[in-house]
């Protein structure tokens, strides 16, 4: 985890090395660009929303190498309908989860 001086400068940096969904047997390359795993997206997203539960953020993304790829702000509250990469995005209390689509 990365903290910073205000509210927009937190950040929870997940890695999980390629070889390690190889050893798991988990598919990772499904025929989409980057390496990406749908299996593995859905179980990062359900973290994020587990940790939001206890210490809300402002915005979530999950995907190969997607740290500072954006912020809250450049989002205005809403999740793009194509989408390279998933997302988290807060309204109000409740955590929506839009998974990658291309």
């Amino acid at each position: 985890m990365i903290r910073g001086g205000d509210e927009s400068s937190d950040w929870l940096d997940v890695y999980v090395p390629v070889g390690a969904l190889e050893h798991a047997g988990i598919a990772y390359k499904e025929g989409r660009p980057f390496f990406r795993s749908a299996v593995m997206d859905d179980w990062l997203a359900a973290i994020g929303t587990e940790t939001f539960k206890a210490a809300s953020f402002s915005l979530g993304v999950i995907g190969f190498e997607v740290s500072g790829c954006t912020d809250a702000s450049a989002m205005a509250g809403r999740i793009p309908e194509e989408r390279d990469i998933g997302y988290l995005l807060p309204k109000g209390e409740v955590l929506h989860y839009r998974a990658a689509n291309t």
